[in-house]
């Protein structure tokens, strides 16, 4: 290792400046069992290329037992004095935005006939079709006491559509005199919603410093007003998000993606702090400045990942595939570890969705209700029809829905449909039983279509990975993940037609992605052509220059390995 310049070795006092007397960190988040030393099984790739180890036969067949998904039991019993309240807002948290008066204050409007579910949903399905956001949620207040909707979920929607800043002036009324029908999961959701509110609020408008950007004037604002900021943002995280962890799993999720955003947002803003001015233009100062910074903010980074990864992991067990929470914190945990990229199976080509044309007021309730309510609004066998399930499949499916969905005897296209919204699940949150549930429901069907084929090509080659997002993220070294089994979605390839591009592409990412240490120049460029034959197979478009642009970056990988 080359030594380091004296003048570079005058950063680090800079460096420790702020860092040296940060707050002491608390316990870290309870995984629920995750663990860096699970035996998640090497992958089958070795350095010549994909499945050089694996055995011959039906690439289609999966010998070993397939991961089944326990579903949570809901308690939709009333609610009892022992539930947690929520309590008066921290000191020092930032009040609620301005806008967020309009819908304390918003005036209700009159709800027609609701006294039966069906009435009831008629009516909300005319408030989401409104595109006025003021009037839907001037419909929608007037929709909270219909009898033929359960009580608060009308408010937790209200919450849900508006600014998530705003969720706790809107749902601490019901929170404080909670009706007394109300039940348990409405009133988890709406405590969640409140806590991830504040969190939200958390870690924001930091201290700025203005030039000059001069060493002494910038580590007395590091260790003045942003060493100030910083202590008192993460009591206010701590103090929120504890309360979080005593919640069932969606609200917990909820409240565990917001503290875990919150923690990684100070990270950030310590890192864009102001350096001095010889620090910023000398690249061995600034080297061994963000060297030291970076290291002395582990410590808080790992708690806001593993924060994040706790809420990640029961917004899958909810079922959700759409949601702003979950994109938000999927961005931030990708830009911060891009070594472990939590969004690496994003770029999966997987067939066309049947185009979406809902016809009833069940089907446009399931495009358009977040994936909770909708679990407790619509009839659970409602995914037994392709219509709704369909609609269900681009948001996310429900606990209550995925129960009726486990009849054997269903029809080969809602099987279809139901592996695809697990493959979804599975691309979003590197859940196993995800994609063992995506094989358990097309492996047995004879004839399968190209599509179906696809998924389940898919889901071999990522079958035999990492329990969740957590295993993936925390698990090292990373290339003993276990996915690239890819010889079913060769087999794809070979049979030609519109899948056989996808198949391709699919199997290069996939080998990309589970590249072994010290993989050779080989197997970079069996990558390299089988991006450049996906390329080469795939219409003009998005999906063909990505197949082009990552070809080039593995033959350039190839070509510098000695």
């Amino acid at each position: 290792m080359q030594a380091l310049r004296p003048r570079a070795l005058s950063a680090l006092p800079l460096a420790l400046a702020l860092l040296g007397c940060t707050p002491k960190e608390g316990p870290p988040p309870n995984m629920g069992g995750t663990s860096t030393s699970s035996q998640t099984q090497p992958s089958q790739t070795g350095a010549q290329g994909g499945d050089a180890a694996a055995p011959q036969g039906d690439p289609f067949e999966v010998k070993r037992n397939l991961r089944e998904e326990k579903l949570p039991t809901i308690d939709d019993a009333a609610l009892d004095a022992n539930v947690p309240k929520l309590p008066a807002a921290p000191k020092g948290l930032a009040p609620a935005p301005k806008a967020c008066s309009d819908f304390v204050k918003r005036r209700a409007e009159k709800a027609p006939a609701c006294a039966d579910a069906d009435a009831a949903q008629t009516a909300l399905d005319a408030a989401l079709a409104t595109d006025d956001a003021g009037k839907r949620d001037a419909m929608l207040a007037g929709l909270e006491a219909c009898p033929g909707l359960p009580v608060g979920l009308i408010r937790h929607l209200r919450a849900e559509l508006a600014p998530h800043e705003c969720a706790d002036a809107i749902v601490e009324p019901m929170l404080k005199a909670p009706p007394t029908n109300i039940k348990k999961p409405a009133y988890f959701a709406l405590l969640g919603q409140a806590l991830a509110a504040r969190l939200a609020r958390t870690a924001t408008n930091p201290p700025t410093m203005t030039p000059p950007f001069e060493r002494k004037r910038v580590g007395e604002f590091l260790k003045g007003p942003m060493l100030a900021w910083m202590t008192d943002q993460a009591r206010l995280i701590e103090e929120i998000g504890k309360i979080g962890a005593e919640l069932p799993f969606y609200a917990r999720g909820v409240v565990a993606v917001e503290a875990g955003m919150a923690d990684m947002r100070v990270v950030e803003v310590v890192r864009g702090a102001p350096v001095p001015k010889e620090i910023g233009e000398d690249e061995e100062l600034r080297n061994v400045y963000y060297g030291q910074l970076d290291q002395q903010l582990e410590p808080r980074k790992d708690r806001g990942r593993d924060a994040a990864l706790v809420g990640l992991r029961d917004f899958a067990v909810a079922g959700v595939i759409k949601s702003s929470r979950v994109d938000k914190a999927r961005a931030l945990l990708s830009k911060l570890y891009g070594g472990r990229r939590i969004d690496a199976l994003d770029g999966l080509l997987l067939p066309a969705l049947p185009a979406a044309s809902p016809a009833s007021v069940e089907e446009r309730l399931a495009a358009k209700l977040p994936t909770f309510t909708a679990g407790f609004l619509l009839d659970p066998k409602a995914a037994t029809k392709p219509g709704t399930l369909r609609m269900l499949v681009e948001r996310g499916l429900p606990v209550q829905q995925r129960a009726a969905l486990q009849d054997p005897a269903l029809s080969p296209e809602i099987r279809a449909l139901h592996a695809r919204a697990h493959m979804e699940l599975g691309r979003l949150y590197w859940r196993a039983s995800d994609f063992d549930r995506t094989i358990a429901l097309t492996a047995k069907d004879e004839g399968r279509a190209p599509e179906v084929n696809l998924l389940l090509a898919t889901a071999i080659a990522l079958g035999d990975g990492p329990e969740d997002a957590a295993e993936m993220m925390l698990k090292a070294p990373l290339q003993n993940i276990g996915i690239g089994r890819v010889a079913a979605l060769d087999a794809v390839s070979k049979q030609g037609g519109a899948s056989a591009g996808f198949a391709t592409y699919n199997a290069a990412l996939i080998l990309q992605i589970a590249a072994p240490q010290g993989a050779g120049a080989a197997y970079w460029k069996d990558v390299a052509d089988r991006f450049q034959k996906a390329a080469s197979m795939l219409p003009e478009g998005q999906a063909r220059s990505s197949a082009s642009e990552h070809a080039k970056a593995a033959q350039a990988v190839a070509a510098a390995i000695k």
